[in-house]
């Protein structure tokens, strides 16, 4: 009974009652389980119309149609009833489209595309089961294609097959708790570029009907903040029904998106403000990263123009050491050298974390607090990871225990404890506060009479001010500056760094 349908609709078919192939105006098809229906032919489409009541397919096996697909039905959906195992194949040899004046969702069970020509969607589609790409591409336009909550994709996407997503339309994917998901996206503007996304939600609430959106656009993003390095290309990511969520994004581009230097370009949120970077792209696999969300937006890479802030904590220099975790201000010959509050300047600097000699960044004249804390702002290019070395006029240069991250627009940093501080190279004072050591005045890395020789001969010659041999801060040059440099030189005091 199965075959003599099969032929029966094939006649029609051939027949060219219809140009598009198999015409349904009010009838009901029904396609049973281990069925194949094949609906051949450049002109082998499916119409379902309208002429009584509304044409219905109800699907348990297989429909292969090398046509296009329209649904004018005015009140029923193209497929009326379907089983998880059912499947639709667009298989032609010129270019398909799916569309139809119905407002009715078009949703399928299961769809294959398989046709190098293309496939292009003029209406939404939600695929429930499993969407095979396996040859050709899916070109949604300003339309919507959905992925159900149980939807997945087969096969390996690539510039020959894949969703085609820069029109206004999104590939949705329908979210009943937390999972990934990779959208298998990418433009065919002049040349296809597959550059796919890939959410992988690890906190949220998730209402009934939620789904997270994408689409991508194969241009810059217009605006001023991206200059010099960046891709040409910026994906739009959104969410309904998602709240309180946290999101790991990765978004992989093509090598010719990149407009400058690749290894400058940080993925960012360009919108909505405030723009924010996530770190620097994986330029071996052409990919950046930006976890960790919270909300969405859209994402490109640029370089990163943003600033980062880094707060250092508990830094005492043991020159100025005044007890109880405070430090004096340093004095010149009128008082006060710096304004309330600060006791001395410092220098900060980055060091590459693979050969420290190379300083990536460094920050002079940086304020100190009595308190022990400095605040830098650092250019947000730097994504990596740097020992955060401090140098002060007369004391030992100390560096971190390890390479510190800058992913992220906030580090903090102590240097409160000797597992701070590589070779633990700090000293204990009497009441338990952890002091970089002060003593060297000439900074050549290590404290001895060489630094003894300028406090003695300023000391004799009885000069005062804002100079490198006060070690005590006082303003003066005198016996109590002394005894730091002596105490440091018998400990055999010097710079410690990776």
């Amino acid at each position: 009974m199965k075959r003599i349908l099969i032929y029966m609709l094939l006649l029609i078919t051939f027949s060219e009652l219809y140009s598009q192939g198999l015409y349904n105006n009010g009838a009901k098809i029904v396609v049973s389980s281990g069925a194949y229906l094949n609906v051949a032919g450049n002109s082998g489409g499916y119409l379902n119309a309208t002429n009584v009541t509304d044409g219905t397919m109800s699907l348990d096996g297989t429909v292969k149609i090398e046509g296009d697909v329209v649904n004018n039905a005015t009140a029923s959906d193209l497929i009326s009833t379907s089983t998880p195992a059912s499947t639709v194949i667009l298989s032609g040899t010129t270019a398909q489209t799916v569309s139809g004046t119905s407002t009715v969702a078009m949703v399928l069970p299961n769809l294959t595309i398989n046709n190098l020509a293309g496939v292009a969607l003029t209406k939404d589609v939600t695929v429930s089961g499993t969407t095979t790409l396996t040859n050709g591409l899916l070109d949604i336009g300003n339309n919507n294609f959905t992925f159900g909550a149980t939807g997945t994709f087969v096969g390996t996407p690539s510039t020959a097959k894949m969703i085609v997503a820069t029109g206004i339309g999104q590939v949705r994917k329908l979210m009943t708790g937390i999972g990934s998901f990779s959208f298998p996206i990418g433009d065919n503007n002049v040349t296809a570029k597959y550059s796919p996304v890939s959410l992988n939600f690890t906190a949220g609430t998730f209402a009934a009907g939620a789904y997270a959106a994408v689409n991508v656009v194969n241009a810059a993003y217009t605006d001023p903040y991206v200059k010099t390095s960046y891709l040409k290309r910026y994906w739009n990511l959104s969410q309904t029904g998602i709240t309180a969520f946290s999101t790991n994004a990765n978004f992989t581009y093509d090598a010719t998106d990149v407009v400058g230097t690749e290894s400058q370009v940080s993925t960012t949120r360009i919108s909505p403000a405030p723009i924010v970077a996530y770190g620097i792209a994986n330029t071996t696999l052409h990919q950046m990263a930006a976890n960790s969300l919270t909300s969405f937006g859209t994402f490109t890479g640029v370089l990163d123009q943003t600033t980062k802030t880094l707060s250092i904590s508990s830094l005492m220099l043991q020159g100025l050491y005044n007890g109880s975790g405070t430090m004096r201000q340093a004095f010149d010959d009128l008082g006060a050298h710096w304004p309330a509050g600060v006791a001395d300047h410092i220098t900060v600097e980055l060091h590459d974390a693979t050969t420290y000699a190379t300083v990536a960044y460094s920050v002079a004249n940086v304020a100190l607090s009595t308190t022990g804390t400095a605040t830098v702002t650092i250019p947000g290019t730097y994504n990596g990871s740097y020992y955060i070395t401090i140098k002060h006029r007369n004391s030992i240069q100390t560096t971190t225990a390890t390479a510190v991250s800058f992913v992220g627009n906030t580090i903090n940093q102590s240097y409160g404890t000797p597992a701070d501080v590589f070779g633990g190279n700090i000293g204990l004072s009497v009441d338990n506060h952890y002091l970089i050591y002060s003593g060297d005045v000439n900074q050549d890395g290590v404290i001895d009479s060489g630094d003894l020789i300028p406090v003695i001969n300023d000391y004799y010659n009885y000069l005062g001010g804002y100079l490198s041999t006060d070690i005590d801060g006082n303003g003066v040059i005198d016996s109590s500056d002394l005894i730091p440099i002596i105490n440091n030189f018998y400990n055999y005091i010097g710079i410690i760094t990776p």
